[in-house]
């Protein structure tokens, strides 16, 4: 026979020696019921989507506001850097300040020779970004991704074999931001998941960010027991539980003072 409890975390009962409301530890005063367990089900997680679709170097390995053109003797433009933050493309109208367009072109703009200032537009049919060297100067060309990761989000798909006065991006602009966020935990699923780059990762949970618009809050529901187990090869002891948000690359995430809350039920072996 075993028994079952629900149990609810959150970043607001965090213990003092926690980093953040992201990275945190809680100690649960119960200690009966928290030792042990033969598996986890986790039920419920609510996260924010705090994190910007323009990251800066806060974001490691997830960085994506650093910028490169190339002219066609083979030199780089200065490195282009746009402040992190929320971004849209506005089409009708005098453009927010937000505008990523605007605020890229006068980067730009504001680094290279006058031979080199250009134009940024999105064509209306297409939707694709059009980049235009206004001075007819030296004709530009893009970079690869890995060197200029705003690529990415402008639909640039890689470099151009030929310059051009003028050049379109291989693909649409892509400012939806974070697609997924993991709730990490080594006490609560050591070495549940597998990633292609790391291997085993104490990944609990997936959380969508698809549904939840930037400063508003995820919630993620598992209705079916077995995708949302965790079974432990022996019984441990849940008194003490650290949780930590990541990005899919591994990044620690920081929500500032927003808070995440995670629920679960445990399965006890008999005593």
């Amino acid at each position: 026979m075993s028994l079952e409890k629900l149990v609810v975390i959150s970043s607001d009962d965090k213990d003092s020696i926690s980093n953040s409301n992201s990275d945190f530890v809680v100690t649960l005063k119960e200690k009966y019921y928290t030792q042990n367990i033969l598996k986890v089900m986790i039920k419920d997680i609510v996260v924010p989507n705090a994190f910007p679709n323009i990251r800066g170097e806060e974001f490691g390995s997830s960085q994506n506001n650093i910028f490169y053109l190339r002219d066609e003797l083979g030199n780089l433009s200065p490195q282009i850097v746009i402040p992190q933050g929320q971004y849209v493309i506005s089409t009708l109208g005098t453009p927010p300040p937000n505008d990523l367009l605007t605020v890229l072109q006068n980067a730009i703009n504001a680094v290279v020779p006058p031979t080199q200032q250009i134009t940024i537009t999105i064509d209306p049919i297409t939707q694709k970004l059009n980049f235009s060297i206004i001075a007819g100067g030296l004709k530009i060309n893009f970079v690869d991704s890995s060197l200029s990761p705003l690529n990415d989000v402008l639909g640039i798909t890689g470099p151009l074999s030929a310059p051009e006065l003028s050049i379109d991006s291989q693909g649409l602009p892509d400012l939806s931001g974070y697609q997924m966020v993991y709730i990490h935990s080594k006490r609560l699923a050591e070495a549940n998941g597998i990633d292609g780059d790391f291997g085993l990762i104490s990944v609990a949970e997936g959380v969508s960010l698809v549904d939840a618009p930037f400063g508003s809050y995820a919630y993620r529901q598992n209705n079916d027991d077995e995708l949302s187990t965790v079974l432990y090869d022996a019984p441990r002891n849940l008194n003490r539980i650290q949780i930590t948000l990541r990005d899919v690359k591994g990044n620690k995430l920081d929500i500032g003072t927003f808070q995440i809350t995670v629920i679960f039920k445990v399965i006890l072996a008999s005593g």
